[in-house]
């Protein structure tokens, strides 16, 4: 069978996972990696039977090569991505997509032009209860949404901030709990309400970390039709947790660690408002979810969708245009927090640079003036 050949860009870290992964793909061939540094970039290729570069300009312009995962901090995530396409590679990118939402629809504008694919690693989608919870909502159990919630949080040491020098910066990282830990939950969430945004308040704050960014962000985001939810993230809790709440007309879910629930209503919540007695109210039968069984998950499934989708040239599991969607509330509630104002969707992408540059100057978090 017609295999995807692949270059790795970052192999320090989650490249490597990225490697592993590649090498039980029957559709992918690894055949180089590139990282700045040598010593990493030499003993990874050794390990794994395949060429090195330090320079990763050099190696994407071999031929032979038809895609790039790229696994660097997220600074470099864009200008990576952009040479990539303009090379003629598809481009598989770790999450964040990239700092900014202008960042993000560069590569998705440039990717178009060049008619090559753009994905997005957000693993947790192809884990067993995220899919039960979204085939729950698309085959209407939930039915009309009415609300939502989101905690995430988790616990981070100030070592693991001192462990590279782009953590816990505005201007490397664009942030903190939001875009590195809370963003696969923040996917999650607007992944199964399925519907657009429209403005956000928000507030932020560093509370025991000594670092530039936030370590505890909260917010109230509605989306179209009225639907309202709250979120809250942070990385001084633990034990750490999870846990997803989403009403709607028929039933109640609540996702919290590794299970699902849902309550079912009855009558359905509309008509208990208008029909139930004076204290009266509708029953709810609790139900646990069976997770739904996958052959593959995690980052295994992401790659192997994503060698499949060239090949079959279609779009992958998370395409460019997904992608953004958990980096535009990002910055929307880092604008909000910092401005100090009600945020609408889109966000203003040249005032979000404005406030991301200015952040990057006061390295803190600050009130800033537009």
């Amino acid at each position: 069978m017609k295999r995807v050949s692949f270059g790795i860009i970052g192999v320090g870290g989650i490249g490597r996972h990225h490697i592993k992964c590649m090498k039980e793909a029957e559709e992918v061939e690894v055949v180089a990696v590139a990282d700045i540094n040598e010593q990493v970039a030499r003993a990874v290729a050794e390990e794994f039977k395949v060429d090195w570069y330090k320079d990763y300009t050099r190696m994407i312009e071999r031929d032979d090569i038809d895609a790039i995962s790229i696994c660097t901090p997220h600074f470099l995530h864009c200008k990576m991505a952009l040479d990539c396409i303009e090379a003629g590679k598809h481009v598989l990118v770790e999450k964040p997509m990239a700092r900014t939402v202008a960042e993000c629809d560069a590569m998705i504008n440039k990717a178009k032009r060049a008619d090559v694919k753009l994905g997005v690693v957000f693993q947790h989608r192809t884990n067993p209860i995220p899919i039960t919870i979204k085939e729950y909502i698309t085959q209407g159990n939930l039915g009309k949404l009415y609300r939502g919630s989101l905690e995430y949080a988790t616990f981070r040491s100030q070592a693991y901030y001192n462990s590279g020098a782009w953590r816990g910066t505005w201007g490397m990282e664009g942030g903190g709990v939001l875009i590195n830990q809370g963003i696969h939950f923040i996917d999650l969430f607007q992944w199964f309400i399925g519907l657009k945004p429209r403005r956000i308040s928000a507030f932020i704050g560093n509370l025991l970390h000594n670092i530039e960014v936030e370590d505890l962000a909260s917010a109230v985001l509605e989306y179209e039709g009225g639907v309202q939810t709250m979120m809250q993230f942070s990385t001084i809790d633990e034990p750490g947790y999870h846990r997803v709440t989403l009403r709607g007309e028929k039933a109640l879910i609540v996702y919290e660690g590794e299970k699902v629930k849902t309550a079912i209503t009855t009558p359905s919540i509309s008509r208990g408002v208008m029909e139930s007695e004076k204290w009266g109210r509708p029953k709810a039968e609790w139900i646990e979810l069976s997770p739904k069984e996958v052959e593959i998950s995690g980052h295994q499934a992401v790659i192997k969708d994503f060698a499949l989708a060239i090949l079959e040239d279609r779009n992958p599991m998370v395409p460019g245009e997904e992608g953004i969607k958990s980096v535009e509330i990002v910055n929307g509630i880092i604008m909000s927090a910092v401005t100090e104002k009600v945020v609408e969707f889109p966000v203003d992408r040249q005032l979000y640079d404005k406030v991301i540059e200015k952040l990057s100057e006061l390295k803190r978090i600050e009130l800033v003036e537009l």
